[in-house]
């Protein structure tokens, strides 16, 4: 609280004093929203970029792409960026479950920190629980992989994803927009951006999103009663911001969001363990299996309901000092979960979340070589979960984290330039569980209150060299940390709440930008080589159950391609290909019976330690990609827009232990299409497919636990809209 205190009292102080624009990260980028200029504006590096001037891992999309993409939220990024894996959790429509490089995290109750950050606008999100929020009036969308410990601080290690969203502005306008499809599939979205005077302009949006579910819902005996269709949405938001210019150089802006989803959680496929009263049920077009009293087989599917609640507000102030650029950005979001079962055995879950973050930057604007960017962050967070699963459980955490951070780039010549930047950060974090069934609330080792301080000092080093206007190469140097926690689990006086170490990474990058063809070529080709001492794994462990656990070293490396080529006016072609590398090289002796669940997978006579340096992680495929097109011409009073893209990935495991043989996920390519007509006077129309040739396929559903959920078949739509 004493933290909290002393930066508010510090923006405040610097707000009252001087009355003298900032570089604006929530800013307009107007130039990303002209496909003929092909220029996409970031700020990856805390300052507006084109992106083929950045030395580091990013990948955008435009206002524009993501509306012709059909990318509705999060889990829409799944191929539009090289080497990453996103999927929902278990028990919820709304949680993502992010992999970045091969690394990310499964675990969503709020005992670890997720492993890519995700950013909106600006402000962090402390849970990975009601981060598949739906795509609402953005700018832009960031998507930066490998650490980002240095610029972006805690939880970063694997990347960090940056929703930016369109700020007010002086023209009285909006749009319209009604889409319907497959699966009783409905969708309506509005926006209003209106002028209340000279200096000031407000902005609102308005979402809803619903249809039924893709599958059936089809038990077995005394359970028909309940047939149904499961995995429907039902989710509307809303998004209000307020712009104010004082003068030239002083601007402030106010938002605040709020998202109702009630969709079901997506229906996971039973593995042996998982029994019938778990609400374990066939479901319909897959094959009919009869579920047995107990142990179920591939087919039987559990039923949930989920209703979550999340709200979010945020003060920004940007301003000008000088040759120095202050922004204050302050803000604070609350998230609720309620989730429990339909039928069968009671299992019932509560997340309450809050947080409060404030951080000031400082940045200048020098003319000559040297430039940086420096700023205090604070970020606090409670999260209390109440589960009631065979036994009830209550976990609380609380968690304090300060950091100060300095990045500065320096130009040696015109062409050589090179960065460097820290970030050192305090963290206190404290912990509270107990299992609360009958037979252990008053036995102390089912209960455990403990704190923890996590210190730590991250920096990164580079160079990048413009050979010409057109090509830039650059390498790069940097390590992160994820800080350390609980696993949020008590069935046992052996594993009950054990404690989880922090993780550390270095890495090593190198790449090139190049713009050929008179820039109607980009290309962008990087290497990457990660080293993770005590990489946090989550695994159901023999003995203890589905725990959490740290890996003594593992190692990462992989190569990323992304290229955009505008043939003609009328054709483009986009484009990305991915390869990676991940696998232990250093574990214990009981690491290695974890990370094999005792074994199960290797061969006879092989050591477990020898088995497991062989396993492969998971979702980390060897290689993915994605190609697409985008044709427009005029054509009558408008013109016509025809995409189409096509995505492809290797194999790879959804559980540690790379076993059973189900936990393989394996895709063939899948298609998607959208044929839009846009009228000179607003109007637009749009026909659009995904998943064109039907591909069954399925994608894990728990870290723990062996159950996996089938993905979307195929969906189609119609949209109409109207910009005023």
């Amino acid at each position: 609280m004493k933290n909290r205190q002393i930066l508010l009292a510090t923006a405040a102080t610097l707000t009252t004093l001087i009355s003298g624009n900032a570089w604006a990260q929530s800013g307009t980028a107007t130039t990303a929203d002209e496909p003929a200029s092909d220029v996409v504006i970031v700020t990856a590096q805390r300052r507006a970029q084109d992106i083929q001037q950045v030395p580091a891992s990013v990948s955008a999309l435009s206002s524009l792409q993501i509306e012709q993409r059909q990318v509705g939220n999060v889990l829409d990024l799944q191929y539009q960026v090289p080497n990453i894996s996103i999927a929902t959790g278990t028990g919820t429509a709304n949680s993502a479950r992010i992999f970045l490089r091969g690394v990310g995290e499964d675990e969503s109750r709020g005992a670890v920190d997720p492993a890519v950050a995700i950013y909106v606008d600006g402000i962090y999100m402390g849970r990975q629980l009601g981060s598949l929020f739906s795509v609402v009036d953005l700018e832009r969308i960031e998507v930066l992989r490998g650490p980002q410990g240095t610029l972006y601080g805690r939880a970063s290690n694997g990347g960090a994803i940056k929703l930016v969203s369109k700020r007010p502005n002086q023209e009285l306008g909006g749009e319209l927009r009604a889409g319907i499809g497959n699966y009783d599939r409905t969708e309506a979205r509005g926006t209003l951006n209106l002028p209340l005077g000279p200096s000031t302009a407000a902005r609102m949006t308005v979402i809803y999103k619903g249809r039924e579910g893709f599958h059936t819902l089809n038990p077995n005996g005394d359970r028909a009663a309940f047939a149904r269709k499961v995995g429907e949405q039902d989710m509307g938001a809303w998004r209000f911001s307020l712009a104010h210019d004082f003068n030239e150089d002083w601007k402030i802006l106010f938002a605040y969001d709020a998202t109702q989803d009630n969709s079901d959680p997506n229906p996971d496929s039973a593995r042996p363990g998982n029994d019938r009263d778990n609400n374990i049920f066939t479901i319909e077009p897959l094959p009919g299996v009869t579920c047995g009293a107990t142990s179920t087989s591939l087919g039987c599917f559990s039923d949930y309901r989920s209703k979550i609640t999340s709200e979010g507000s945020s003060l920004t102030l940007d301003g000008k000092l000088g040759s120095f650029s202050f922004q204050s950005l302050t803000g604070y979001r609350t998230l609720k979960d309620d989730l429990g079962s339909r039928i069968g055995s009671p299992y019932f879950q509560k997340t309450d979340q809050d947080q409060f973050s404030q951080e000031v930057t400082l940045s200048s604007n020098f003319d000559g070589p040297l430039n940086f960017v420096a700023g205090a962050y604070l970020f606090e967070e409670d999260v209390v979960l109440n589960t009631t699963f065979v036994f009830p459980f209550r976990v609380a955490v609380k968690t304090e984290s300060l950091s100060g951070f300095l990045h500065g780039t320096y130009k040696a010549t015109d062409r050589l330039t090179a960065t460097a930047g820290v970030r050192v950060t305090k963290e206190t974090k404290d912990f509270t569980g107990a299992n609360l069934g009958a037979a252990f609330a008053t036995n102390p080792a089912f209960q455990r209150t403990d704190s923890r301080d996590f210190d730590n000092t991250s920096y990164n080093i580079g160079l990048d060299y413009q050979i010409n206007d057109t090509m830039m190469v650059y390498g790069s140097y940097a390590n992160g940390f994820k800080p350390g926690g609980w696993s949020p689990d008590c069935f046992s006086a052996t594993a009950c709440f054990l404690r989880v170490d922090e993780e550390e990474v270095r890495t090593i990058e190198a790449g090139t930008r190049l713009q050929l063809f008179d820039k109607a070529l980009k290309f962008n080709a990087t290497y990457f080589f990660n080293t993770y001492d005590g990489l946090q794994i989550g695994a159901t462990v023999p003995g203890l159950g589905f725990t959490r656990f740290n890996v003594a070293e593992t190692e990462i490396q992989g190569l990323e391609f992304e290229a955009f080529w505008r043939l003609t006016e009328r054709f483009s072609l986009t484009g990305n290909l991915a390869f990676l590398d991940a696998k232990y090289t250093s574990v214990t002796p009981p690491q290695a019976s974890a990370l094999t669940n005792a074994g199960v997978p290797c061969a006879g006579g092989v050591p477990t330690v020898a088995c497991a340096l062989a396993l492969k992680l998971k979702n980390a495929p060897d290689y993915k990609g994605f190609v697409g097109f985008n044709y427009t011409r005029g054509f009558g009073p408008g013109k016509l827009i025809v995409m189409g893209d096509v995505s492809f990935e290797d194999e790879s495991y959804s559980l540690v232990a790379n076993s059973p043989i189900n936990a393989l996920t394996k895709i063939d390519p899948l298609y998607n299409a959208r044929i839009a007509y846009e009228f000179d006077n607003g109007i637009s129309v749009a026909l659009w497919g995904q998943n064109l040739s039907d591909q069954e396929y399925w994608r894990a559903a728990s870290a723990g636990s062996f159950t996996t959920y089938a993905a979307p078949p195929r969906t189609w739509g119609i949209d109409v809209g109207v910009k005023f």
